[in-house]
């Protein structure tokens, strides 16, 4: 199929449009006179638009087949050159060349047992020069070899310099069809492209060296990976497939970096209980491998250091202060200070000390002390007075939560220790539903909308997580936003509104768009969080057309007395629009068909 845009005449350009007088008499022959002139300005209009489309060319009077040779170097290589009618035939070539037959043929062999003329062109011809044809053949040869290096060895690598490697490819033709590309091979053995090559040299033929540098900056994850360049060469279709491939050597990457501290628990302040031991681990990642060192906030006896690892027992509260570590290496150092504080020993521990309870559910937890004492619980639901005789362990219950705001405290006699339940009550949302705040009747392509999610009746509303998506005609889910309110001050049931815009485009149409509420309320909660989905709103979207011409909306050549078919499809959502643009490809294809015919009768009658 052809494109309209591709039909112009420019052989004869100047000469169509001083034509619409003769092809009207062409047309109009034995008609009025109000009809001839009528025709003369309807057909002039046609030839002046169709000058500037349509482009007819002459039947070719040689054929060569095949019109493209790939030869290797020192291989065979043969083509035949014919015509429809019988004439006097030669090539012309530095190898194979054949003189003019004797007598008229129509077709003509050329053959070579063994191309070794780079620059050679073979040329088909008849008698006197009238039809040329010439053979486009390349001749090319594999590399010799392939390397990898660097301008300058680094022994080693440092991390953040900048290094030039060099991939030599030697001894290969034609260099200009050449694609060089580098990789980094991890110690996982992925590969990872770095950079692509291709040097433009089409008028080079014979064999060359070819010379392409890349710079690299390794880091720190580069170390134990290897770096190689892979020469391709590519020569369309007619050379060998898949292309020929040769890979250089492997280059070893050693990487020398600083160290850098992975602490354990981590460069942050902690809290440990008086009479307990302290251990902190400073490991460092660095190369060469780095040594340690620790400052102290004073010296201690019960104070072991091990390399990376220092561990004081039996901490006390003189203890508490700044402990820094430092992992030091030729390239430099990295510090890490942790700030412990030692506390006194717990006199009540709470067991669960944290609870997530659906409000009516039931709720339990226990209080306990090392040693017997008098103690109770102080609570709005389940609370218990003193107990009579001291006991090690207390138990608060309730059968059915329906507190938001409950804050069981088990406490001793006086109120000398005290220890907080942290409790959560939570509600599920009654409902999650989602909407535009302006209905769109349709939606336009590029248009910004509003879109809704209401959650309703949650607790607590701070833990909520409102996540937009948008689902295709084939089912895919595909997350727009992730939403969450600071308000964890509100325990008490609340309505939620979250609010997103979104823009569609012309391949939405057709998709959906829901809202999805999650409440997440940690390790203690339920497993998985709860998850409830909203309804689907279907999204309608209109947008302009766009049209998918074959073979494309760019000029073309068709030979005098074949058919020409244009085909002009559109992806649009108005039907209007479209039998629009189909009425003008009818009318063009019509306009084609008259102004041929009009160009083969006047060629005809010269």
């Amino acid at each position: 199929m052809l494109s309209l845009s591709t039909v112009f005449c420019k052989a004869e350009r100047a000469h169509f449009f001083n034509s619409s007088n003769r092809i009207a008499e062409y047309f109009t022959e034995g008609r009025s006179l109000l009809v001839r002139w009528k025709m003369e300005i309807l057909i002039g209009l046609l030839i002046s638009s169709l000058s500037l489309y349509c482009d007819f060319t002459d039947a070719e009077c040689l054929v060569i087949s095949p019109a493209r040779l790939v030869v290797k170097y020192g291989d065979p290589a043969s083509s035949n050159c014919s015509s429809d009618t019988p004439v006097e035939i030669g090539w012309e070539s530095t190898q194979g060349g054949v003189g003019l037959t004797d007598k008229e043929v129509k077709i003509l062999n050329w053959r070579v047992d063994s191309v070794t003329d780079w620059e050679n062109n073979p040329k088909c011809f008849t008698d006197g020069g009238q039809c040329e044809k010439q053979l486009d053949i390349t001749v090319y040869k594999l590399p010799d070899s392939v390397s990898i290096s660097y301008r300058k060895y680094p022994d080693p690598m440092v991390e953040g310099h900048q290094y030039l490697l060099q991939c030599l490819v030697q001894n290969i033709a034609p260099i200009g069809r050449l694609r060089v590309t580098f990789y980094k091979v991890n110690t996982t053995g992925e590969q990872t492209e770095l950079d692509t090559q291709h040097k433009s040299k089409d008028n080079i033929k014979t064999p060359e060296n070819g010379t392409y540098t890349l710079d690299f900056t390794p880091g720190r994850d580069d170390a134990g990976a290897q770096l190689l360049c892979s020469a391709m060469l590519d020569l369309g279709p007619e050379g060998p497939q898949p292309p020929a491939v040769m890979d250089s050597n492997r280059l070893n990457i050693n990487v020398h970096y600083k160290p850098q501290i992975t602490m354990s628990p981590g460069c942050f302040s902690m809290t440990i209980t008086e009479g307990n031991t302290l251990s902190l681990n400073c490991s460092a990642n660095g190369n060469p491998a780095p040594s340690y060192n620790w400052l102290l906030p004073q010296a201690d006896p019960n104070t072991m250091k091990e390399r990376s690892v220092v561990t004081i027992t039996n901490m006390a509260k003189s203890h508490s202060g700044d402990y820094t570590c430092i992992a030091i290496n030729p390239l430099g150092n990295s510090t890490c200070t942790v700030n412990v504080e030692v506390t006194d020993a717990e006199c009540l521990v709470v067991s669960p000390a944290r609870l997530v309870v659906k409000y009516g559910d039931p709720a339990s937890s226990n209080c306990s002390s090392d040693t017997p004492v008098e103690m109770g619980w102080e609570a709005i639901q389940g609370g218990m007075g003193l107990t009579d005789k001291e006991v090690k362990i207390l138990n608060w219950r309730v059968d059915s939560v329906t507190e938001w705001y409950s804050t069981p405290t088990c406490y001793t006699e006086g109120g000398q220790c005290l220890k907080e339940l942290d409790i959560t009550v939570y509600k599920l949302p009654d409902s999650v539903s989602i909407s535009y705040r302006k209905y769109p009747d349709p939606m336009v392509e590029g248009h910004q909308y509003l879109l809704q999610c209401l959650v309703q009746n949650i607790a607590p509303i701070g833990r909520l997580r409102v996540t937009f998506y948008k689902v295709s005609t084939t089912g895919e889910q595909t997350e727009l936003d992730t939403q969450q309110k600071s308000k964890d001050n509100i325990k008490t049931p609340e309505n939620g509104t979250y609010t997103l815009h979104f823009t569609p485009g012309r391949d939405d149409d057709g998709a959906q768009l829901l809202c999805s509420a999650m409440l997440d309320l940690g390790p203690e909660g339920p497993q998985p969080p709860p998850v409830m989905d909203s309804n689907r709103l279907n999204i309608n979207v209109h947008y302009k057309p766009q049209i998918t011409r074959s073979p494309g909306c760019f000029s073309m050549r068709i030979t005098e007395g074949d058919t020409l078919s244009l085909a002009c499809s559109a992806n649009v959502d108005y039907l209007p629009i479209i039998a629009g643009l189909a009425s003008v490809v009818i009318l063009l294809v019509i306009s084609c068909f008259i102004y041929s015919s009009y160009y083969k009768h006047t060629r005809m009658s010269h």
